[in-house]
C-alpha cells in the first residue's frame, strides 16, 4: 500500500494509501520524510518550496493558483500539482500516480506550467552544456559519471565546474552547486508520454513508459 506523509493543510481520503505521519511545519515534514521514507510527500506549498527541494522522495504539491509558487516547486522537482480545492479522492489517485512515476497536473495548473516552462531558464549566463553539467553535479552525480554520460574526461568536468563557478561569482564548487540548487537547475528528465486519466475530469497524468494508475 502506498505510504504518505501529509505536510500542511492537505485533505486526503484514506482508501488505498497509508498516512504514516503528518506535519505542521516544513521542518517537521523533512524530519517525517527522513524517519518514515514514504512513497510520496503530499505538501501544502504554503510551507515553502524549499521543503520540496530537501525531500528526496516524490512530492505531490497542493497549491493555490500562484505562478511563483508553482515555478519554485517545478524547479525543486515537484512531480505533481493539485489545486487546494481538490477532492480528497482525487488526491489519493494523484498520490498513486506520482508514486508510480507519473507527473500529475490538476485542473487549471497544466496551462500555468506550460507558460512557466516557456519562460527564460534560470542562470541565463550559462551555456546549455554548462547548465547540463552543473545540474548533474548539483544533483549529486559524481564527476566520473557525468564524464561517462557526456563522453568527456572527468578532468574536463572538473574544469568546466570551475569555470561555471567563476561565471556565477561563486567562491568555489560548493557555493556554485548551492546556487544551482537554489535556482532550481536540475537534470533534464527522460522523455515522457502524456495520457489522460480517464477516471478524473480535472487531472492530467504524464506517465513514464508505464500505464497511469486510475
Amino acid at each position: 500500500m502506498t505510504t504518505v506523509v501529509l505536510a500542511g493543510a492537505c485533505r486526503v481520503a484514506t482508501t488505498g494509501i497509508t498516512v504514516v505521519a503528518t506535519a505542521a511545519t516544513g521542518a517537521e515534514a523533512i524530519e517525517a520524510v527522513r524517519r518514515h521514507r514514504p512513497d510520496v510527500l503530499v505538501l501544502d506549498l504554503a510551507l515553502g518550496t524549499d521543503v520540496a527541494a530537501r525531500a528526496d522522495v516524490p512530492v505531490l504539491a497542493i497549491t493555490a493558483p500562484d505562478d511563483a509558487a508553482i515555478a519554485g516547486a517545478l524547479r525543486a522537482g515537484v512531480r505533481g500539482f493539485l489545486p487546494a480545492r481538490a477532492d480528497p479522492v482525487d488526491v489519493v489517485r494523484a498520490v498513486r500516480n506520482v508514486a508510480a512515476g507519473a507527473a500529475v497536473f490538476g485542473d487549471g495548473i497544466a496551462d500555468r506550467i506550460t507558460r512557466l516552462l516557456l519562460s527564460p531558464a534560470p542562470l541565463p549566463d550559462l551555456s546549455p552544456r554548462d547548465r547540463e553539467i552543473l545540474a548533474m553535479a548539483a544533483d549529486g552525480v559524481a564527476d566520473s559519471v557525468i564524464a561517462r554520460r557526456l563522453g568527456i574526461a572527468p578532468k574536463t568536468v572538473r574544469n568546466r565546474v570551475s569555470v561555471i563557478s567563476v561565471k556565477l561569482g561563486a567562491k568555489g564548487r560548493a557555493e556554485a552547486l548551492s546556487l544551482a540548487r537554489t535556482a532550481g537547475v536540475r537534470p533534464q528528465p527522460r522523455s515522457i508520454s502524456a495520457t489522460r486519466n480517464a477516471s478524473s475530469r480535472d487531472c492530467c497524468v504524464f506517465s513514464r513508459g508505464s500505464q497511469a494508475v486510475s
